[in-house]
């Protein structure tokens, strides 16, 4: 028998600027989704990439 000891969903996600990345993670925390940003980075074009690690389902979140 399986046993799911811990899982997550990784993205990363790429924005137009600062201020929607934030409004992207406030959104997650006002809908009270479990999750943890990984890295943040400004990339050319003013654009802004963030690595979210999001838990899956009701499994608790991978710690690495």
């Amino acid at each position: 028998m399986k046993k799911v000891l811990a899982a997550a969903i990784v993205k990363v996600l790429e924005f137009d600027s600062l201020e929607e990345a934030r409004e992207y993670l406030d959104g997650m925390k006002a809908a009270g989704k479990n999750f943890r940003v990984v890295w943040e980075c400004d990339v050319a074009g003013n654009k802004r990439q963030i690595k979210v690690q999001e838990q899956y389902n009701k499994s608790p979140m991978i710690r690495d």
